[in-house]
């Protein structure tokens, strides 16, 4: 019966607009339903065809249905998992740090490698160096995404200051920031480097890499589970997405986010983030309209 209303709204409403707009009203308990929201570091066709394998393989395992669902952008998505509106998540890393600080969502998994800044310009540029970089615009996903963070300090350590030195441009995901690159909108562009593994090779064959940073942005995404689910619900969950990544189909799943495989995250592990999540309160805290 939840299959069938399930279809039947997926029939009468545009994916998109329906995965975007489903959450759950504020301090409202969990449904059972099994609910993964994404962090829109994707384009929302790009991530519900990523996680189909994902979201099918759940479906089977569990006996259950399973949506994605996601948000607009990464401040309304962090936002919603701060109502904790969400039953599982899928964010990145200093999300999900605060996401367990302050929501009190339990992590899970996370990919093997952690993510690193890397730097992009146009195949045909003469650019060789950040250096090089004084007086040109750096496109960048955004200031909620840690790899503008990684991009922004690898800079400063270049000796360019962000908004004086050169012109930072904000785009909504990885994949706007690539285009920007490769389109030659931007003259130079940070995105991560799982993000630039997993891109499509038309884009990717269009730029060159100058590298990418010294400083690791941890695990790039983290798999959490909301603080009101049992122990043996979260376990349940874990051990089928752990068994997922170990077929073939869950094998190609991890090589197009770029990512090595999934593991358990340790006890205190996420704990090296907080910097990045002092730096992300602050970019939300600066977003918030004043009050009138």
């Amino acid at each position: 019966m939840i299959k069938c209303v399930f279809r039947r709204l997926m029939a009468a409403f545009p994916v998109g607009a329906l995965l975007i707009g489903l959450s759950l009203p504020v301090n409202a308990q969990p449904s059972t339903a099994l609910e993964i929201g994404i962090v829109p570091y994707l384009p929302t066709p790009t991530i519900l065809e990523r996680y189909k394998p994902l979201r099918t393989f759940l479906e089977q395992r569990l006996h259950e249905p399973v949506s994605i669902v996601t948000a607009p952008d990464y401040a309304s998505f962090i936002e919603r998992t701060q109502r904790r509106d969400y039953l599982f998540v899928i964010t990145v890393a200093h999300a999900a740090r605060l996401a367990e600080l302050e929501a009190g969502y339990q992590p899970m998994l996370r990919p093997g490698w952690d993510t690193y800044a890397t730097l992009l310009v146009r195949k045909d540029s003469a650019f060789q160096d950040i250096k090089d970089l004084r007086g040109k615009t750096i496109a960048t996903p955004g200031p909620y995404a840690i790899v503008s963070q990684l991009g922004a300090d690898w800079l400063k350590k270049a000796g360019l200051k962000p908004g004086q030195d050169v012109t930072l441009q904000s785009n909504l995901t990885h994949t706007t920031t690539l285009h920007a690159v490769a389109e030659g909108v931007a003259d130079a562009g940070f995105i991560s480097n799982r993000a630039f593994v997993a891109a499509k090779s038309d884009l990717k064959d269009r730029v060159r890499s100058l590298g990418q940073s010294k400083d690791s942005g941890g695990p790039g995404v983290v798999y959490l589970a909301h603080p009101a689910l049992s122990a043996q619900r979260v376990a349940a969950v874990k051990a089928a997405i752990l068994a997922f990544v170990q077929t073939p189909e869950g094998k190609e799943f991890v090589v197009s986010l770029g990512y090595d495989t999934l593991r358990e995250v340790k006890s205190g592990e996420l704990a090296m983030l907080d910097p990045y999540v002092r730096e992300l309160k602050q970019v939300m805290a600066a977003s918030k309209p004043a009050k009138q």
